[in-house]
């Protein structure tokens, strides 16, 4: 590779993740494999996501939507159809939503 391809590659990079939607959040309470594998079959199911990636140890998930077409109520319906919920949910780095866990006596 070039210098004017390294050149080309470092100018237009940010123009293709302009307008996406970076979405993170933490479910409640995903401990194996098959319950992450059913919300990602869930998630995977909405054509707006462009881009899943999932932590299960940390029950973190990123996604990617074009920008303007991340509904929550949408992305809610998706993970709570599979029996789990969303705890905390970031859209662009800002914290949105911040279920409290209650702490058993």
């Amino acid at each position: 590779m070039n210098i004017k391809h390294i050149l080309f590659i470092l100018f237009f990079l940010p123009i293709f993740t302009i307008g996406q939607d970076n979405v993170k959040f933490i479910d409640g309470g995903v401990t194996c494999s098959s319950c992450s594998n059913a919300i990602y079959k869930s998630l995977q199911s909405d054509k707006k996501i462009l881009k899943i990636e999932t932590n299960l140890d940390t029950q973190e998930w990123n996604l990617e939507y074009k920008n303007g077409d991340f509904k929550i109520e949408d992305l809610k319906k998706l993970v709570e159809d599979t029996g789990f919920s969303i705890y905390k949910l970031w859209v662009n780095n800002e914290l949105i939503l911040n279920k409290k866990t209650k702490v058993k006596k």
